[in-house]
């Protein structure tokens, strides 16, 4: 199946974003996150800060969504990095339904949120994820990010996490890499 270039989201994909936000979750942190705080989220209050999001985007952020059989089946937003407000930008979320995944759609989100923050100036990318999130780590660094370091993660939620940093320092580099291999 040929990859459909992302597309800028639009206010009417919230709650479409919100499924995969939810469903990607729910399929991928089980054992990582509390099973409580999965089986607690739901589409239609994360659809409500999707529509919030994507209505008053502030300034520099970005989202994007790929879709299959004209359904939305991943999403990727970014921005300015939210730690240290420099001229790097960052990686905020990515998620693909599993049965989207390595189908090179997840390369193609990053790619594009890393484009669009390029042309705002925003040079270099960082991404934060779950420390034992070894799948994710891995397209990371299939990517070319380069581990940055590490820290605790409070969800509010009676919890906390370890998550860890990539970075690329010149997304040129990302955005000029020709490969064609499937997403690991």
């Amino acid at each position: 199946m040929a990859v459909v270039p992302p597309r800028p989201a639009r206010v009417e994909d919230a709650y479409a974003i919100a499924r995969v936000h939810v469903e990607s979750w729910r399929t991928t942190y089980p054992g990582l996150v509390p099973d409580q705080f999965l089986a607690g989220m739901r589409v239609d209050e994360y659809a409500e800060r999707w529509r919030r999001m994507l209505t008053g985007h502030a300034a520099g952020h970005v989202t994007f969504v790929v879709e299959e059989a004209e359904r939305i089946v991943g999403f990727a937003s970014g921005g300015r990095e939210r730690e240290d407000r420099s001229r790097r930008g960052e990686l905020y979320a990515i998620y693909l339904l599993r049965e989207a995944q390595g189908r090179g759609h997840g390369r193609a989100l990053v790619r594009a949120v890393a484009g669009a923050l390029r042309a705002q100036g925003l040079t270099s990318l960082i991404v934060w994820v779950l420390r034992d999130n070894l799948p994710a780590r891995a397209f990371y660094e299939h990517l070319g990010g380069a581990y940055a370091g590490e820290r605790p993660l409070d969800f509010g939620a009676g919890f906390t996490l370890v998550e860890v940093s990539y970075t690329w320092p010149d997304t040129g580099r990302l955005l000029d890499a020709g490969e064609t291999r499937p997403d690991p």
